[in-house]
């Protein structure tokens, strides 16, 4: 089987491999497709310290089981499934508070174990969630990106009634726009690119802004009626949102911190204490049935949103040009696997 194996940031090759073999509890999954996000480009780059070399990126996967091992129940050959890419130590504080996801001995796919940007891989069973069979792999791999909108949109503790913000309209921008309207909220979006906001508007988006045009915080406040966004989700992975989130939240607001941020930032806690802001951060996500459930009604809309950019592999370096210089009207990269 072919490999895209990044042998150290910047340096790539297509390795052969042999195709593994699933242990007891394990099964053998043909990948049909899989995602670039925007996290494996700064694996790619080795701006993620948490990355270990050589390794295999992607964990946005969906694909067939081919194989499965002895003691496997509930899985069988021929079923379409996407992999959860989390694998949990269960028995650490955040997995015995049903937080797996932040495991402080995380195993990550694309991160500290091979992902899915080869042709086969092996996983444990309770991995590997079903998707319906008429559901297209394409769709299916956009089941872990969804996934962190409405594990965000959960980190946010939504109630009725409450306005969002959502900061950057890039695809888990989008994703959290998609949790944010599927529980009934008015939504503003903000980004610097035209198209990223005709998606959003596609999304459901409320009132979408160009911060390059009009200010960010004025506009918040206008579409709250001076009240300020209840909550604010920061998707845009930008340091210089910090303190203009904190004048456009409301009292009592919520800002949750999506986005990768490595600047480091400077404001004044008082600001928060007075408005007694709850700043949050989130990491990853426990919700990959949910988001196939999402995808299952309304899956191919997304896609058609969401998804820019079609790849065949092992043409996955042209994937990470296109990230790495992205066209203004460029979204989601899928890869796909030949049949």
């Amino acid at each position: 089987m072919k490999a895209f194996v990044v042998q150290k940031p910047l340096h790539f090759e297509i390795e052969q491999r042999e195709v593994p073999e699933p242990k007891s509890t394990e099964v053998l999954v043909r990948i049909k497709a899989a995602g670039i996000c925007g996290s494996d480009l700064h694996a790619f780059k080795g701006h993620l310290p948490v990355v270990t070399y050589p390794r295999v990126l992607g964990h946005e996967i969906a694909g067939e089981v081919v194989k499965v091992g002895p003691d496997v129940k509930q899985r069988m050959p021929g079923e379409r499934v996407v992999i959860e890419p989390v694998v949990e130590c269960q028995s650490c504080y955040s997995c015995r508070i049903q937080y797996p996801h932040n495991c402080v001995n995380l195993q990550f796919r694309g991160i500290h174990i091979d992902g899915g940007q080869q042709e086969y891989v092996v996983i444990p069973e309770k991995k590997a969630y079903p998707v319906p069979q008429d559901m297209a792999f394409s769709t299916a791999a956009l089941a872990e990106p969804l996934g962190i909108g409405l594990e965000s949109a959960k980190t946010a503790r939504l109630i009725p009634g409450d306005t969002v913000a959502i900061l950057g309209a890039g695809p888990i921008g989008l994703a959290c726009l998609i949790a944010v309207k599927a529980n009934g909220h008015r939504a503003i979006v903000t980004d610097v690119l035209d198209p990223c906001l005709e998606r959003a508007k596609a999304l459901g988006a409320d009132v979408v802004v160009n911060i390059k045009r009009e200010d960010m915080v004025n506009s918040i406040m206008e579409f709250t009626d001076n009240k300020g966004a209840n909550v604010i989700m920061e998707c845009a992975a930008a340091g210089t949102n910090f303190n203009p989130m904190l004048e456009a939240s409301s009292v009592c607001g919520r800002i949750v911190l999506v986005g990768l941020i490595f600047d480091k930032v400077s404001y004044s806690p008082y600001i928060q204490v007075r408005k007694h802001i709850h700043l949050l951060g989130t990491r990853n996500s426990n919700m990959i049935p949910q988001a196939i459930r999402m995808l299952a009604e309304k899956g191919k809309m997304i896609e058609n949103v969401l998804v820019t950019h079609r790849i065949p592999f092992p043409k996955v370096d042209q994937g990470y040009d296109i990230m790495t210089n992205p066209a203004e009207d460029s979204c989601k990269i899928i890869l796909t696997f030949p049949s």
